[in-house]
Formats: structure tokens, sequence, C-alpha cells
């Protein structure tokens, strides 16, 4: 279902706004970003606090009005907002507010950023009465995870099976060995297979191949990194050992991947994948 939203003003106006919202998902016309950057960073000037929800910490990134900052956006634009933006130190949380900026993973972080935010401009006695009204008894900190992707089932994994993890994907451009990963886990290689074998029903190799993917999907998504960057990005030393891991897992090569996206998402909006 298509819903349409009345423009209402146009960039060449000269009204000041105390909050100032970019809510995107996927691409922006190219021929757009001219005024749009021109007018956030009056905005900005102007002592607006401006704020990047879902994939919108990109467009603000990419208008040079996160330098300096801290910041998150939706996880799976993360590889992208870290391409675009050297000078900002990214996180991977619900909502990160820093001084005039703030970032929002978008989604049901949504209502958890609103009403910080609320609390910050309002304070208190309002947050609590829409609160209140909204039913909102279990606040997320700012701080928490945006996805539990790790397992799909973390009651059956332990602390050791989640670390290891960890240390793999936070190493998928230059991947580490599997006896590196056993050893800053404290354990044997061989308690790393047998962890991995019981839980996941896959061996250590397997599942940092499937991570360092995951990581390339992502780039080759929200990223302008050309087909090979994504492959070394996540860790392929050759375009042909990229290809056959990618078409293997996918069953697709990862240009036809990114082709049969972009044609999706542009008549169907948001896609899940």
């Amino acid at each position: 279902m298509d819903i349409t939203f009345p423009m209402t003003a146009t960039f060449d106006e000269g009204r000041k706004f105390d909050l100032v919202i970019l809510l995107v998902s996927y691409n922006v016309a190219d021929e757009a970003k001219g005024k749009l950057f021109g007018w956030l960073r009056r905005q900005s000037a102007a002592g607006a606090h401006l704020c990047g929800m879902d994939t919108g910490p990109l467009l603000l990134a990419e208008a040079g009005l996160l330098d300096g900052y801290d910041a998150t956006c939706h996880w799976t634009a993360m590889a992208s907002l870290k391409e675009l933006s050297t000078k900002t130190r990214i996180v991977e949380q619900l909502y990160l507010i820093d001084r005039n900026r703030s970032t929002c993973a978008g989604q049901a972080a949504s209502l958890d950023y609103s009403m910080a935010m609320l609390r910050h401009m309002c304070g208190d006695a309002l947050y609590h009465l829409v609160g209140n009204e909204l039913i909102y008894t279990a606040p997320r900190s700012a701080e928490f995870r945006q996805r539990e992707i790790i397992n799909p089932q973390p009651f059956m994994t332990n602390p050791l099976l989640n670390r290891a993890q960890r240390i793999m994907q936070e190493n998928v451009e230059s991947p580490l060995d599997i006896n590196t990963v056993a050893e800053r886990c404290g354990i044997s290689i061989r308690e790393l297979q047998y962890l991995f074998q019981r839980h996941l029903s896959t061996s250590p190799k397997k599942r940092y191949i499937a991570l360092r993917l995951q990581h390339a999907k992502e780039l080759l998504l929200y990223s302008s990194m050309s087909i090979r960057e994504t492959g070394l990005a996540s860790g392929f030393a050759t375009p042909s050992a990229y290809y056959r891991a990618f078409l293997a897992v996918f069953q697709t090569s990862p240009q036809e991947y990114r082709n049969a996206f972009t044609k999706k998402s542009t008549v169907y909006g948001r896609n899940l994948y």
C-alpha cells in the first residue's frame, strides 16, 4: 500500500528549526542531494539539532555533518557509514545522542530514541506523561545492541561460542586463522570445533565464511564500493575466490545480487534480504 505525504515546504524557505529528523530508507537521487545538503548545513549553522534515522545517517555523513561525532545507523548500512565517514566513530547500538547530532537505527528503535529525545529536550515530567500514555514501561538504553544475529536460538549456546563469533565479525577484512580465534577464546581448536558442531551444526571455518559473506552482502547493497572492493573488504584476496564462495552460498554472483536488489528496491521500496 502506498502512502502519499503532501509537500508543505521547500528547501528554499528560510525557516529555522530546533530539530531536523532525516528519515531515509535506501537510495536518494543524486540530483536531490545538492539542495538537501545545503539546507541541512544551513540548519546546522543556525543551531538545529540534526538527527539521522535508519539510513539517514549516511546522508548526514555524505554531507560532512557527522565529522567529529559518534554515530550509529541501521545495522545493514553500518559498513557503508564507516566507508563514508572516516572522521566519525561508528558504533552499533539503538541510537546515539552526541551534542547537537543524533542518529538512530530506525524501526522499533525509533520509539526508544523519540522518548529519549523527548526527555532530553522537554524534561522528565512530559517524558513520564507521554510514556504512560503510550504504555512505554520497558525503555531500552541507547547502548542496547541492534541485533542478535549470532545464533537463532541464543539459549542453546554459551559465552565462548558467542565470543568466537564476535571475534570473527570484528575481523572480516583480514580474517584470522581458526587457531588464533581459539586462542583468543582461551580454548583449544578441538574445543572450538566441538562447540560449533554441537550448537550450530557447522565448522568454525564455514561459520567464519558465512559471516564474511553477510558483510559482503551489506556492502553490495548499501555502499558505492566496486564488486572487487566488497570482496577485498570481506577478506577475499581474489575476485575468483569471492565469486566462488558467494555463488556456493547464494546461488548467484555478487554483481547479479546487487543488480537484482537495486531493481526490486526501485519498484517495491524496502526489501529484506
